[in-house]
């Protein structure tokens, strides 16, 4: 993009997980193993290669670091800091996903992860939309 200084905007939602892949292992019933990641700040990496580049950490922040990127002429990596815990819905959800998923919830109690899961419920019921 920066070579051929073609005016592509990126916006990375960075949850620092493989996201949909856990959900899957969830739903089937299995704990998420190796789904975490430790990524660099996309947005340095951006500014190195010669591209207009801002990581947003606070929700404040997006509306002009958007405004920002969008406005530079050439390319542009907005980097958006996400929750790891929100899950990534699928657009249908079936009788077996939920049976897999509170199965796996269940093994993860077990396990001694009741803290993972109290925080994967906050992270999501902040989400939910409110009458």
């Amino acid at each position: 993009l920066v070579q051929h200084d073609l005016p592509v905007k990126v916006v990375l939602f960075n949850n620092s997980s493989l996201g949909m892949v856990e959900l899957e292992m969830l739903v089937a019933g299995l704990p998420s193993y190796g789904t975490t990641n430790k990524n660099p700040d996309f947005a340095a990496i951006a500014r190195a290669a010669g591209a207009y580049g801002v990581r947003v950490e606070k929700p404040k922040q997006l509306q002009s670091a958007l405004k920002d990127a969008f406005r530079y002429k050439g390319p542009a990596l907005v980097d958006v800091v996400t929750d790891p815990n929100a899950l990534s819905i699928p657009p249908k959800i079936s009788a077996d996903m939920v049976t897999g998923f509170a199965l796996s919830a269940s093994k993860i109690v077990l396990d001694g992860g009741v803290g993972r899961m109290l925080q994967m419920a906050r992270s999501n019921l902040r989400n939910v939309p409110r009458p």
